[in-house]
């Protein structure tokens, strides 16, 4: 089945719908992090489960989401890397909620009869295993517009050395994402250029003039 095409424009707006969303029946939000686990559970009206999830070998997947149920399950056979990682249980948390939106056809599993007892995931995230295809590019993009919104970030690094790392994982904590997703958001939005060596610049148009000096 064909993904259908959503440009970055699209899901930046779907994911501030969303907020949108859970704010209307709440306070807005003005400071990190968002709340993606009330959004979850309050707004989309998911539940979230811990659970064994079978693996094909070479993968190691973290989660899934179970549309019939309404359930976004984590594996707990690798509960240890989801927890410790710092983010990361936010961050599956939120690319799961990209599926839900930009990928499950709510209307239809309302007509269907009742779930069977084995679990039919739709949407699986892997750490590992082969290439990933368009909609998980989907998810993850909707994943950094949900839990990094332009508006709270831009103001977040606001005199902030974003060339220095240590600041950089204070503002992953601040946001509770990975330092990978947070450094992809602020690449996007062109604060940012991480080198091949890790050596931080201001900009990739920075990163370049470098290398012409050199």
């Amino acid at each position: 089945m064909t993904t259908k095409f959503l440009s970055d424009a699209q899901l930046h707006n779907m994911a501030k719908r969303l907020l949108g969303r859970y704010e209307s029946v709440n306070r807005p939000i003005s400071i990190p992090p968002v709340p993606v686990e009330r959004i979850i559970e309050d707004t989309l009206d998911l539940n979230i489960l811990w659970d064994s999830i079978t693996e094909s070998r070479g993968q190691s997947i973290l989660a899934g989401l179970e549309p019939d149920t309404k359930t976004i399950v984590f594996n707990e056979d690798r509960s240890a890397v989801t927890i410790e990682t710092p983010g990361l249980y936010n961050t599956v948390l939120a690319h799961e909620a990209g599926h839900w939106e930009l990928h499950v056809d709510q209307a239809l599993l309302a007509q269907r009869p009742l779930p069977q007892f084995e679990r039919d995931f739709s949407c699986l995230y892997r750490q590992s295993g082969p290439h990933q295809g368009p909609k998980e590019v989907q998810a993850h993009k909707f994943m950094s517009f949900l839990l990094m919104p332009s508006d709270l970030l831009l103001e977040s690094v606001r005199d902030v050395d974003l060339t220095n790392w240590s600041q950089l994982y204070k503002l992953r904590d601040h946001f509770h994402v990975t330092i990978t997703a947070l450094k992809i958001r602020l690449e996007k939005l062109d604060l940012l250029y991480v080198s091949d060596e890790g050596q931080l610049y201001p900009s990739r148009r920075e990163y370049d003039g470098q290398l012409r000096l050199t």
